[in-house]
Formats: C-alpha cells, sequence, structure tokens
C-alpha cells in the first residue's frame, strides 16, 4: 500500500529542509544577496511568489511593513498551510492558490505587482514554458517592477546529461548531511524533474518578454539568482 499524500510531503519537505539547513544548495549566500534588492526597495510592496513552498524565505527577505499584498502558488497545499502560518507576522493581504505557476500569473492583473519572485521551481518546466512564465511576469509587473529568479542553471555549453550527472555526483559524494536513502531520493527528483536552461538563455528569455535590464545577483556552482528589470 503507497504512503498518503501527507507521508509523501512531510518525507520530502523534511528531507528539502535538512538542504537548505546545512546549506547544500547554497541558500544563506543566495538569501543575502537577495536581500540587498529588497533593502533599496520603499514598501509596502505587492508580492507574487512563484512556487513558495511554506514561504519560510519570506521572513529572511522582508520586514512586516514592506509587505502589503502576498500571491503565493504552489502544487502542494500541505506546503500552502503551512505558508498560512509563516506569513501571519506580515498581517498583509494573502492570496495562496494550490495551482501552477504560469495559470496564476496569467490570471493576475496586468501591471499590479512590484516583485515577482521564484526560487528553485522554473528549471521544473519545458523550455516553451519557460518563455511563457517571463512573458507573463513582464505583464503582472508595473513600472519598476523586478523579477527575481533563483534557480538552478547549466554551465554554458553544458548539456542536459552532463549536468544530470555532475550534480548528482556531487549529492552522492559531497551531501554527507543526508542518508543514503535522503541522498538516493534527491538523485531521483533531479533525474526526473531538472531540466535547466543555461544563463545565457534564461536572459534571451527575458529580453524577448521585454526586460531590457538583466544582472546576476549570486552563482554558487549550479545555484544561481539573478534580476530582471523593464
Amino acid at each position: 500500500m503507497s504512503a498518503d499524500p501527507i507521508t509523501i510531503f512531510r518525507k520530502t519537505w523534511g528531507t528539502y529542509q535538512k538542504v537548505i539547513s546545512h546549506n547544500l544548495m547554497f541558500h544563506r549566500e543566495i538569501t543575502a544577496a537577495v536581500a540587498t534588492v529588497f533593502e533599496r526597495r520603499s514598501g509596502p510592496l505587492r508580492f507574487i511568489d512563484l512556487g513558495c513552498g511554506d514561504a519560510s524565505h519570506i521572513l529572511k527577505l522582508l520586514k512586516p511593513d514592506q509587505l502589503a499584498e502576498y500571491c503565493g502558488c504552489d502544487l502542494s497545499q500541505f506546503a500552502l498551510d503551512e505558508a498560512r502560518k509563516n506569513l501571519e507576522p506580515f498581517g498583509a493581504v494573502i492570496n495562496l492558490c494550490c495551482n501552477d505557476m504560469l495559470s496564476v500569473l496569467r490570471q493576475a492583473t496586468a501591471n499590479h505587482y512590484d516583485i515577482v519572485y521564484s526560487s528553485y521551481a522554473l528549471h521544473h518546466l519545458p523550455t516553451e514554458a519557460k518563455q511563457a512564465v517571463f512573458t507573463e511576469c513582464r505583464r503582472a509587473l508595473g513600472d519598476n517592477g523586478v523579477l527575481i529568479l533563483v534557480d538552478v542553471m547549466r554551465d554554458e555549453e553544458q548539456a542536459r546529461q552532463e549536468y544530470l550527472y555532475r550534480y548528482n555526483r556531487a549529492v552522492r559524494t559531497q551531501w554527507e548531511a543526508l542518508t543514503p536513502d535522503e541522498r538516493n531520493q534527491v538523485q531521483e527528483h533531479i533525474r526526473n524533474c531538472d531540466f535547466p536552461e543555461c544563463a545565457s538563455t534564461l536572459e534571451q528569455f527575458a529580453r524577448n518578454a521585454g526586460f531590457t535590464t538583466c544582472r546576476r545577483l549570486e552563482k554558487q556552482t549550479w545555484h544561481e539568482a539573478w534580476r530582471f528589470e523593464a
């Protein structure tokens, strides 16, 4: 008998929390780099978070008085239930959607948001859908709006199979904080769900969508943070 969805979620989410706490995907460095963007932004901000998970990262990026409105989407209702609890201190208008990011973006009011943020979610989509996400992000952002993208990206000229081999080798040999079962779980996810682009490809998607300023904020191996502005 297969495990129920709550059990599966708790197991996979628990592994991901270990990845974060041991900084295996460089969340610490990337969060510090992204935080500098918000230090320069006057609030309150209208914020859409694509693939928000439990939204715990927002606590590290924003002060309560910086947030006026938050729209978060994720495919896990269990994660969204945790997100609602984590967002309570902000006292902002909260809208949480159990839906895919492209559908949520297409339903968003044009020119409405100050920030579109996505962390480790875009690489799950096929190439044509990634371009559509950039296009819809540009439509949803108002004047002076910013898209912040945190994701895994292939090295330039690196094929997906080489990326999978090298990343999984790093997980297998360097992620000693995880148990063998947890490392296997991560590697299986990477093989089945990782379809990353090169940074130059994502930059071209952004320019196709109407973004004119594209700036890398941080790079740690395959883990990068970028800022895109119109």
